[in-house]
């Protein structure tokens, strides 16, 4: 190959990586505010690094969540012949589609810089539409907690796509090596995305967020972590007392003690799951299989009155029902191996002030807040089956598990990056 055949090919080569980068980032911001937009960006991203791997094998590097992955989808597939419509689940296996963000990201996220690019671009678009969402609520009803804020195309959805960038950005200020400039950029995005967040009143989403920052306070502060429990027990308890008081009647009526344990929502998510426990039962090997279930959970009601219902409220209780007992087993097996390697590179790599990559840094304990609060907020949403919070969970947890930076990056100066 000449000298000038070379250049060409490098120059194809930088060009179709930094095409795939720009997608990448394209759907982080849109993640917040269009699943369109950011399934499409996807693709592209994706679209490229086939290019990428086939023409120059770049691109793929290995985040230890393979081979439970390969399983996960492999018994999904097998399990399709046995669905109640076969056809409609060969159509939901679409969802593994958004699993390629964690290897996308895992391969883009090779430098510090890009790895700020990257919450650039995640903070971007959730606060953009968090400032946009929260004037038009203040404007069409002269105030902001009138009613339950949706920008995406729900309350629990927005609540927890908001909830994953917010825990995001949390991270990177827990991280003992974020720089202070970058300590304040951070955070004054932050304050819109939490506003928002409030808005949504999406219980769900609030709680994986107490639980988020709870886990990394453990990983990150433990002298903080006793402080930070006793200011939720009395916030809470601040609720109970004076709540109805200081609170509009819809923020009330989401957090009122009565509501919460009796309520309209707990009692058909109790039914939902009594229904759902009776479908494993009776298919405890295959599930019923990954379809619309306003067809198939009629038979197993019972004598009780029906509640129609798509899914079930509840990742663990929908994964069981959809893939049978060894489904939702691998289910949990790849939920449970994300913090295990998190942890691992936090503690091997991050645990100390001076980490030489604070960026990277500040992603793995952010994504480590977001797993835990994904888990919890999954107890009473099929947050496993949105596709919005799937793709940006899957997004974060990539971005995390890059390649380690060999040194970390300097300015020209020589100093580190802020």
């Amino acid at each position: 190959m000449t000298t000038e055949s070379t250049a060409q090919f490098r120059s194809f080569a930088g060009g179709l990586e930094m095409a795939q980068l720009g997608f990448f980032l394209l759907a982080l911001c849109a993640g917040n505010f269009s699943i369109a937009v950011s399934q499409a960006a996807l693709g592209l991203t994706l679209l490229c690094g086939l290019v990428r791997w086939a023409t120059f094998r770049q691109g793929v590097v290995p985040t230890g969540m393979e081979r439970v992955t390969l399983a996960l989808v492999g018994w999904a597939v097998l399990m399709i012949p046995f669905s109640a419509d076969p056809g409609q689940s060969l159509v939901f296996a679409k969802r593994f589609f958004l699993f390629t963000a964690l290897w996308l990201g895992a391969g883009l996220a090779t430098s510090e810089h890009r790895r700020r690019l990257m919450l650039g671009a995640v903070m971007l678009g959730a606060s953009g539409i968090s400032l946009i969402s929260a004037w038009q609520v203040q404007r069409q009803m002269g105030t902001l907690f009138g009613d339950r804020l949706a920008h995406v195309s729900n309350a629990m959805t927005s609540g927890a796509m908001l909830m994953l960038v917010v825990l995001l950005a949390l991270g990177i200020l827990l991280n003992k090596s974020t720089g202070a400039r970058a300590r304040i950029v951070v955070g004054a995005a932050l304050l819109p995305m939490a506003l928002a967040l409030a808005m949504t009143m999406t219980r769900s989403a609030l709680l994986g967020l107490v639980v988020g920052v709870a886990a990394m306070l453990l990983v990150a502060h433990r002298r903080w972590f006793l402080g930070f429990a006793v200011a939720v027990v009395f916030l809470l308890a601040g609720v109970a007392l004076f709540g109805e008081d200081v609170l509009s009647a819809r923020a009330w009526s989401r957090l009122d003690p009565d509501n919460l344990f009796a309520g309209r929502n707990t009692v058909t998510r109790i039914e939902m799951w009594r229904v759902g426990w009776n479908m494993v039962q009776a298919e405890p090997l295959t599930g019923v299989g990954d379809c619309d279930l306003n067809a198939v959970a009629p038979q197993y009601y019972g004598e009780h009155e029906p509640v129609p219902f798509g899914h079930l409220h509840s990742n663990f209780v929908h994964l069981a029902v959809i893939w049978g007992i060894p489904g939702f087993i691998l289910a949990m097996i790849f939920l449970g191996q994300q913090p295990r390697l998190l942890w691992r590179r936090w503690r091997k790599s991050f645990g100390h002030r001076n980490a030489p990559a604070p960026w990277h840094a500040g992603w793995t304990l952010g994504a480590l807040g977001m797993w835990a609060g994904f888990f919890v907020a999954g107890l009473t949403e099929w947050y496993f089956g949105d596709a919005e919070p799937m793709l940006m969970s899957m997004a974060i947890l990539g971005v995390a598990l890059g390649r380690l930076d060999a040194k970390s990056e300097k300015t020209d100066s020589g100093e580190p990056h802020a």
